[in-house]
């Protein structure tokens, strides 16, 4: 049998492949917690100005002199205390924006925003489109999250 090097050359090539497929799949990986940390910093924004608008409505409301029914929502709750929570849970939702941009804090930022997107429905939920960013967001960051590897403590005798 004639061996010409083209075997080694086959393996060293695999080789090579192999660790250009891990990079670039670390790399995809990367951008996908980058674009859940986006849509997450996203949908926090929305709730927290879904929430001063709702504040404001009920300022003009008093102002204008449109009465209780125009201060009140649907569910017979003023809108201020409509609008302070749903500013809370949008700075909640910043938070977790937040850690997913930190590293090493990537699933309990996920979380984190998961929660308190899916919490804003109560209080309108950035116009509901906030809780579908926030969701879809942590969710990204969450599934494609790789931890770096640690090195093993080297054990001397």
């Amino acid at each position: 049998m004639v061996h010409d090097g083209t075997k080694r050359g086959t393996i060293i090539s695999k080789t090579y492949a192999c660790l250009f497929m891990e990079r670039s799949q670390a790399h995809s990986d990367q951008k996908m917690v980058n674009t859940g940390f986006i849509l997450s910093t996203v949908s926090g924004v929305l709730i927290i100005l879904q929430g001063v608008l709702h504040i404001v409505r009920a300022q003009w409301g008093l102002e204008l002199g449109l009465g209780e029914f125009r201060r009140h929502s649907l569910m017979g709750i003023d809108f201020k205390v409509l609008g302070a929570a749903s500013i809370v849970l949008g700075v909640m939702v910043l938070v977790g924006a937040y850690l997913i941009h930190t590293q090493g804090r990537v699933k309990e930022g996920a979380i984190t925003v998961i929660a308190f997107s899916a919490l804003t429905i109560v209080v309108g939920g950035g116009y509901l489109i906030g809780v579908v960013l926030g969701v879809i967001g942590g969710a990204l960051a969450y599934s494609h999250y790789q931890p770096k590897e640690k090195p093993k403590p080297s054990q001397t005798a």
